[in-house]
């Protein structure tokens, strides 16, 4: 057995401890050079997403709330016991007129007329056309009978009650063409704003979106149709969309 000096154990302990120490060193350095990256961990990471979507329609809609005006069947009262009676007048603002009631005998006393709303989301412009008897000679016939129509705010309307909300402003921004009484005839007619898509005047704000549509009649004494005389008009409305 080789016999080993307390001095020669105590110089190899030294050795040992210096090599410790330098490779702890070492360790420490390299662990200090690692960037935050490298390191390991124990978080485990997952992402999950939702979506909500939601799309808003763009809507052009005129709607008619009187969907018809009759005026029924009647004829002019000529010697009505008072006056001689030149021709029965009627309007869809006021009805048969005063002071022409008697001559206008079993007619009707129409007292609204086609009422438009802008029933939508978007502003525009509208226009109406005629089919069916769209003229006075072909209406009502005789000598000097009148068919006419013309284009009042809801806002200034004497009979408005269909409207969802009645108007406190004007509904054509531009002010409604044919204000006063225009013939009736097969024509296109620019009510509010353009058919060529230029100008959308025709408001959509609850306030100021409607309009009334009022018809003018006058019958003479010579009127014998002898038959139903229907005109049909057709509103349309157009938007930029």
């Amino acid at each position: 057995m080789i016999n080993i000096s307390n001095k020669t154990i105590a110089v190899l302990l030294l050795l040992v401890l210096a090599i410790t120490v330098s490779g702890t060193f070492v360790s420490i350095s390299r662990l200090l050079s690692f960037q935050e990256s490298d390191w390991i961990t124990g978080a485990a990471v997952n992402t999950t997403t939702g979506t909500s979507t939601i799309t808003v329609l763009s809507i052009t809609q005129i709607t008619n709330r009187v969907s018809n005006i009759s005026f029924g069947t009647g004829y002019v009262n000529e010697t009505n016991g008072t006056a001689v009676c030149p021709s029965c007048n009627m309007d869809t603002i006021t009805g048969i007129l005063a002071g022409n009631r008697s001559c206008c005998a079993l007619f009707n006393n129409v007292t609204q007329g086609f009422l438009l709303e802008n029933t939508g989301t978007e502003n525009m412009s509208v226009n109406v056309s005629c089919s069916g008897s769209c003229n006075s000679s072909n209406f009502i016939n005789g000598t000097s009978p009148l068919f006419q129509f013309k284009m009042t705010n809801g806002s200034d309307a004497l009979n408005n009650s269909a409207d969802s909300v009645v108007d406190t402003s004007p509904s054509c921004g531009n002010g409604w063409n044919y204000s006063e009484w225009t013939n009736v005839n097969a024509s296109n007619f620019d009510l509010c704003g353009t058919s060529g898509a230029t100008l959308y005047p025709f408001e959509k704000n609850s306030s100021a979106d409607a309009a009334v549509f009022d018809i003018k009649v006058k019958i003479p004494p010579d009127s014998r149709t002898n038959a139903l005389q229907t005109a049909t008009f057709t509103f349309s409305g157009t938007s930029a969309g």
